[in-house]
This record gives structure tokens, sequence and C-alpha cells, in this order.
């Protein structure tokens, strides 16, 4: 489950890509809102790219895993991590 929490004081817009399953609609996350399981949840199988757009244009994506949280912020965003690892 891939969770976005939007901190920043303008909306933003995230997409994820589907390569292990899921909706691949764009969703807008308004600054500080309720977080609820609807707007802020993409369900996903592994790795993907997410895609954030702040309101004004700037765009920013990178790699998240299955399990990852992203906090966004005006001017950052950061990745809590929480994929499941074994020593082998």
């Amino acid at each position: 489950m891939v969770w976005v929490s939007n901190h920043a004081s303008v909306s933003i817009v995230v997409s994820v890509t589907t390569a292990t399953g899921g909706n691949g609609n764009d969703f807008t996350i308004y600054p500080k809102q309720n977080e609820t399981w609807g707007q802020n949840h993409w369900g996903r199988g592994g790795a993907e790219t997410i895609t954030i757009t702040w309101v004004g244009g700037k765009k920013k994506s990178f790699t998240i895993q299955k399990d990852d949280r992203v906090l966004v912020w005006d001017d950052a965003y950061g990745v809590e991590s929480n994929v499941v690892t074994t020593n082998a």
C-alpha cells in the first residue's frame, strides 16, 4: 500500500504507474485535508514510479516500493520505507 500525505500549502496531483497492478488515474490531494483510504492510498504489488505535480507546474518523479509512505511539502518530499527485508 502506497500512502501519500500532502503537507504543502497547495494542491498536488499524484499518479502512480501500474506495472504491478492498481488504478492508473491521477488524483488531486488538497493541502492538509483529512486523509482517507480512497484519497491517499494506492494499492501496488511492487516497485512503481510516482509522479507528483504541485500547483504551478513543479513536477517530481521517483521510484517507490509497495509499502512506502510519501510525505509532500512545498519544497521537498520524503519517503518512509516500510519494505519488508530479510537476511538471506
